[in-house]
């Protein structure tokens, strides 16, 4: 199988672009948003859970934003505190400025959907929010959701992230057993910091989604005109209501969003216990099977589980967390009991391999940075290829004490020296095997770099050696550095995988000086890798060739990462000025990058693309393949240039396009440096010996993929 048939299997793990007619909003809307024209009711229903209550209807009032909202506060049947106190407070609030509050009282519970539906009827706001009485709004809640609101003319339903929320959940998207985590604020840290960090991260892509959690759900007055308010016959205690409305409105032409820039914090009901919320959740998503049809409700289901562009999100916030010194989901008490056993533990990563790569630099950095923690961990290498790499990473001062000498005979008996044991290829795989066959003590790890089975030909036996790599040794704490690598181990082969951060050695990976011109003129490099079919060699000649043709005189290429006899034998025509420099060290890499405008990458797929990162790193932009998770980093037109290398003539079109505006593409080298800043061998280190602590002292996990199924969906709104 193809390289690119393979990967039309694995579209599904990718974002989808946005498509199709012009979706902007309208310069009136744009003029009453900024004159705070817009009114907007906010429902929230009641039902006992009397301290939640207090605390929402508090976070209300002291939150009036903008646009201060009409809160309809809906008294369903509450018991008689509850109901007193209400009563009290609304008679007491302020009828002028700010937060307006009003009740409406129900002498008997009649359900959440017909108590919503009460406040919708009384509702004449441009927009109106169903808020549960469990959540805390923040600084600008309303003005945030009316902005992601009035950004696309065809918009209708928009939510915003919180920490339990389903497919709006940030840091974290699922919890250790795979269902929807529920991500507690980091230590010390309030909803309102929380929001200012969520704001501040925000690239404001206001993600499109299929469901929208009914916890704090924005529906503009054109969905209720044209579709109607809540089904309250099908879903009267609630529990599939919102999602019905969502693919109501969807079919009637809307489309739903997530504003990524604006959080509130959500408690979780107390309103129904677990096993009776079981019920009504199964309940509700057989009522929205039989209403929209079973394959219509389970292909939403589907599509809502690509979450490429979230994912995105929950990392901005992640970054922006580890920035704050708050570790997303794991206290500092946490990571003192799992440190105070981790430090004194071994760590060993085995690397039986040439060096060079991507993959390797990945390792040695990172085991380098756990070093200079004071954690005792080292690389295993080929005794043959010791020195070498000492040669290779003799900038880093500590290499003589980093590396240990392997091979065949001895590898057992040096992994049992360590703790914790890490394969770091598929190849090594099975040395770890041998190892915690040897020595039950050994804990075994597997540092995922990239989906090994696709290198290979299906079939063969370096195929099924890759293929049965990643489970071949029970109870392995397998983790990645992207979503989409996570994705394609775990959907393939049925085993969790962890994602740990990414990382990039600024020390060696830094700014170089960009030659002083006067526009139109341009340093691109590449690396040419003929031997690793994957990473499209003959693509890369072809559209550098074309370039230059393009721009003749005002275009300098250079090339690495291959010798001339390699690029002969290969049939790769040099029918062009370029400059190839060879095999290089990865420090004369850094300089050729350093030394770029432009960094072409035309593989099929990176699993990661470190190299783009690095060139990102050092002030140049990165051209990436769309295929794989350079999505991690990459951002079309923003900080890089985002390839679909299955059409040559699609690349060079939009890298001229880049070219053609010079002004443009110093602001992109600018945004990529920023974007790299976030990346450091410190943050991807400690993130690893986390999940090491964690797997050990059985403390909160690291995210896991996969997620939950269907089944899940029908409770997202969580009450």
């Amino acid at each position: 199988m193809g390289l690119r048939r393979q990967f039309r299997k694995l579209k599904s793990y990718l974002s989808k672009r946005n498509a199709g007619p012009d979706r902007k909003p309208r310069r009136r809307t744009l003029e009453a948003f900024a004159a705070g024209n817009f009114s907007c009711d906010v429902i929230v229903p009641v039902h006992n859970a009397l301290e939640d209550v207090q605390r929402c209807l508090a976070s209300l009032a002291a939150h009036p934003g903008r646009f201060p909202p009409r809160v309809i506060v809906v008294n369903d049947g509450s018991d008689a505190e509850t109901s007193e106190w209400l009563r009290s407070f609304v008679a007491q609030a302020p009828r002028s400025g700010g937060t307006s509050f009003e009740l409406i009282d129900h002498a008997r519970n009649v359900g959440y959907t017909k108590a919503v539906n009460a406040g919708l009827r009384r509702g004449t706001g441009d927009f109106v929010v169903t808020l549960n009485s469990d959540t805390i709004v923040t600084e600008g809640w309303v003005e945030g959701l009316i902005r992601c609101m009035i950004a696309d003319r065809t918009r209708g339903i928009v939510g915003p992230l919180s920490n339990a929320a389903s497919w709006q959940n940030v840091p974290r998207l699922y919890a250790a057993d795979g269902s929807y985590a529920i991500n507690a604020l980091p230590e010390g840290m309030t909803a309102d910091q929380m929001a200012e960090l969520v704001r501040r991260s925000s690239a404001r892509c206001y993600p499109e989604a299929h469901f929208v959690n009914g916890f704090c759900f924005m529906i503009s007055r054109a969905v209720i005109r044209k579709i109607g308010i809540l089904d309250e016959r099908t879903f009267p205690q609630g529990y599939g209501e919102e999602n019905d409305l969502c693919i109501r409105a969807a079919k009637a032409g809307f489309t739903l969003a997530y504003a990524d820039d604006v959080y509130v914090f959500h408690a979780k009901s107390k309103s129904f216990g677990s096993e009776r919320r079981k019920t009504l959740s199964k309940a509700g998503n057989l009522a929205l099977r039989a209403k929209h049809g079973e394959k219509h409700f389970l292909d939403l289901v589907a599509r809502s589980k690509e979450t490429a562009p979230m994912d995105a999100v929950r990392r901005r916030v992640e970054a922006a967390l580890v920035r704050a010194g708050a570790v997303a989901g794991v206290t500092a008490a946490d990571w003192a009991r799992s440190a105070d056993g981790l430090m004194g533990q071994r760590i060993l990563f085995l690397l039986p391999v040439k060096g060079g790569g991507g993959g390797a630099h990945s390792v040695i950095q990172e085991v380098t940075a756990m070093r200079r923690m004071g954690v005792e961990a080292r690389v295993a290498v080929r005794q043959n290829a010791i020195e070498r790499l000492r040669q290779q990473y003799s900038d880093i001062p500590e290499n003589a004490e980093l590396f240990v000498g392997i091979d065949d005979d001895t590898v057992v008996e040096i992994g049992g020296g360590f703790d914790i044991v890490v394969a770091t290829i598929f190849s090594s795989a099975r040395l770890l095997r041998d190892i915690v066959a040897a020595h039950p003590h050994v804990r075994p790890a597997y540092y995922v770099q990239d989906y090994e089975p696709m290198f290979f030909e299906q079939g063969t036996d370096r195929w099924q050696e890759a293929h049965e790599s990643y489970a071949l040794v029970p109870n392995t704490l397998l983790f990645a550095k992207t979503d989409w690598l996570c994705r394609t181990v775990s959907e393939s082969h049925g085993v969790p995988v962890h994602r740990v951060k990414a990382s990039i050695d600024h020390a060696c990976y830094r700014p170089g000086v960009k030659q002083k011109r006067d526009g139109g003129q341009f340093n691109i490099s590449a690396m040419i890798r003929p031997n690793t079919p994957r990473r499209g060699a003959a693509e890369t000649m072809a559209a550098l060739a074309r370039l230059k043709s393009r721009f003749g005189e005002a275009l300098e290429i250079r090339i690495f990462g291959c010798t001339d006899q390699a690029m002969a034998e290969h049939g790769l025509a040099r029918e062009f000025e370029l400059r190839n420099l060879g095999i290089l060290t990865r420090t004369e890499v850094a300089k050729v990058l350093g030394w770029s405008d432009l960094f072409i990458d035309m593989s099929t797929y990176q699993a990661f693309g470190r190299t783009g990162l690095e060139a990102m790193a050092c002030g140049a932009v990165a051209a990436v393949p769309r295929e794989g998770g350079a999505d991690e980093y990459a951002v079309d037109g923003v900080n890089a240039i985002v390839l679909d290398t299955s059409d040559l003539e699609a690349c060079v079109s939009k890298i001229t396009a880049h070219l053609e505006d010079p002004a443009g593409l110093r602001a992109m080298q600018v945004e990529a440096l920023k974007t790299a800043i976030g990346y450091s061998t410190h943050a991807a280190a400690l993130s690893e010996l986390m999940l090491f602590g964690q797997w050990g002292a059985q403390v909160p996990e690291a995210r896991i993929i996969p997620g939950p199924d269907a089944e899940g969906v029908s409770a997202a709104r969580s009450a």
